[in-house]
């Protein structure tokens, strides 16, 4: 401890010759620091955050300075996150035999990443769950597929990422905040940016719509108020249709984009680039089509065709054929499928399949007949080609080598030979790339139908058929609370636990 105090005022003798002035009110000398401060002490708490001091009471008539408790203090480890009023309060006011604190460490302030504040309630965008009625079937008018938006209107504002501020501990080691970043930039069409506020508006009306996290766009909608009929019996329309009626029998609509229907459709034909809705369902007198390359979701589907890419819910299918790249999902407490075709890739969800009636009902998930086939042939045709580019590469490498060996000879019609190959070459090698395309397509398609099961929460009764790829399952007894699923070609059901 001599040693330290010996050290501690030869400092600050050093420091106050430096610095070529002295501490007023008669200041200690550098020998009286090793005499009268033999009591002093500095701590610095463990996780470094505050400095305390300690200071002895030096003899009568002397003080100490500033200059003095900061080189003190530097020494004994704490380099930042003064408290000069304290330290200052201590040298004036003569604050002894006391443990003061002195420094205090500083928190890093955390940055904020760039985020995107929107206009509107993107919870209403695409809301695709629908409200449960009392009787337990599913109120599709409640879907909220459109939200409209109008010329000029604000749909969301960027606000820019803010820096952090660096902390730091009393031993001055520094405190990094996180790394923040920006987020990209809004894309899509129908909107418009104005770099001045980071503002989004919409360039006219239409519904708002979202492609992916950064990208949204505003469509043109095309609304009818009112029934569609003979007298318009045809719209086509590049954008979304919005029908706030009934649509009646021989009626066509073809649009880019989705269809949102508030009534009921008769044998009318509707295709569509997105999802068609139908919030009273569909009586199609078997002469309906309805095809989507998105989701389908209709309160009820009779005497319908429907085909889907995307999702298929309804409440009930009633003697129709219905097929899904997805699932197919029959919704509410009777959700049920009865008599038709009923075919979903990835699997059908109901409550009750077919009827106490009988009905033939055939429900199939997986893989179907014709995508079998895709594969057989795909596989088969790229056998073909790769013979075929094998021995083009035969007859090309013999052509080449027998000219390595008599560069000078020349066989009649060996150049257009020549030619002739390297085109053949080209042409299977294109041709091969093509095959490749198609096989990924059907091996995504296999990969997707590979689990695929049939799931009846109710009953299954007899004359249900249970089809799982190309395997068949006729139902003898009626049963309920089933799964089914295939095993190397052989259909297996299980029973569903109920608590």
């Amino acid at each position: 401890m001599g040693d330290e105090l010996k050290e501690l005022g030869d400092s600050i003798a050093e420091l106050q010759r430096l610095l070529g002035e002295t501490s007023a009110n008669n200041p200690i000398e550098a020998e009286e620091v090793k005499k009268n401060k033999k009591e002093t002490f500095v701590r610095v708490t463990e996780d470094k955050h505050e400095g305390w001091l300690y200071l002895a009471k030096p003899q009568e008539g002397q003080t100490y300075s500033k200059e003095e408790i900061l080189l003190l203090l530097k020494k004994n480890g704490i380099r930042t996150g003064y408290i000069m009023s304290n330290i200052i309060a201590m040298v004036k006011k003569g604050v002894y035999e006391r443990s003061i604190k002195v420094a205090l460490y500083k928190e890093a302030v955390e940055g904020k990443n760039g985020y995107y504040e929107f206009a509107i309630d993107t919870n209403l965008i695409n809301t695709k769950t629908p409200r449960i009625r009392e009787d337990g079937t599913v109120d599709y008018n409640s879907v909220n597929y459109f939200i409209g938006v109008k010329e000029g209107q604000l749909l969301c504002t960027y606000h820019p990422a803010v820096q952090g501020e660096k902390g730091y501990l009393v031993d001055g080691t520094e405190l990094q905040p996180l790394s923040v970043g920006e987020l990209p930039q809004m894309k899509g069409k129908g909107i418009k940016f104005e770099k001045e506020t980071n503002q989004y508006f919409s360039e006219f009306d239409g519904r708002l719509d979202f492609k992916d996290t950064y990208e949204m766009q505003v469509n043109k909608v095309l609304s009818i108020n009112g029934d569609v009929n003979q007298l318009n019996q045809k719209i086509e329309f590049n954008g979304d249709v919005e029908i706030n009626g009934n649509i009646e029998s021989g009626v066509v609509i073809r649009c880019t984009h989705s269809v949102s229907v508030s009534g009921v459709v008769e044998a009318a034909e509707i295709r569509a680039g997105g999802d068609i809705i139908l919030k009273r369902g569909i009586q199609g007198s078997n002469k309906a089509k309805i095809i989507a390359n998105g989701n389908v979701y209709a309160d009820f589907i009779e005497h319908s065709e429907v085909r889907a890419q995307g999702e298929v819910k309804a409440n009930s299918i009633l003697n129709s054929e219905v097929y899904s790249d997805s699932t197919v999902t029959l919704t509410g407490k009777r959700g049920t499928v009865i008599g038709g075709y009923t075919h979903a890739r990835k699997g059908i969800s109901c409550v009750n399949a077919g009827n106490t009636s009988e009905v033939k009902t055939v429900v199939h998930v997986g893989l179907e007949t014709k995508d079998y086939l895709k594969n057989q042939d795909v596989l088969k045709k790229d056998a073909y080609l790769r013979d075929q580019l094998k021995e083009v590469l035969e007859k090309l490498n013999h052509i080449l080598a027998q000219k390595k060996k008599n560069p000078n000879s020349s066989q009649p019609g060996e150049l257009v030979e020549l030619n002739l190959l390297k085109v053949k070459k080209d042409e299977l090698m294109q041709e091969l790339q093509d095959n490749q395309r198609e096989e990924d397509v059907i091996s995504k398609v296999v990969e997707e139908a590979r689990n695929a099961e049939i799931r009846v929460e109710g009953h299954v009764n007899r004359g249900v058929i249970i089809s799982v790829d190309a395997s068949r399952l006729p139902i003898q007894n009626s049963t309920q609370y089933m799964i089914y699923k295939g095993n190397n070609g052989v259909i297996e059901g299980s029973v569903i636990v109920v608590n």
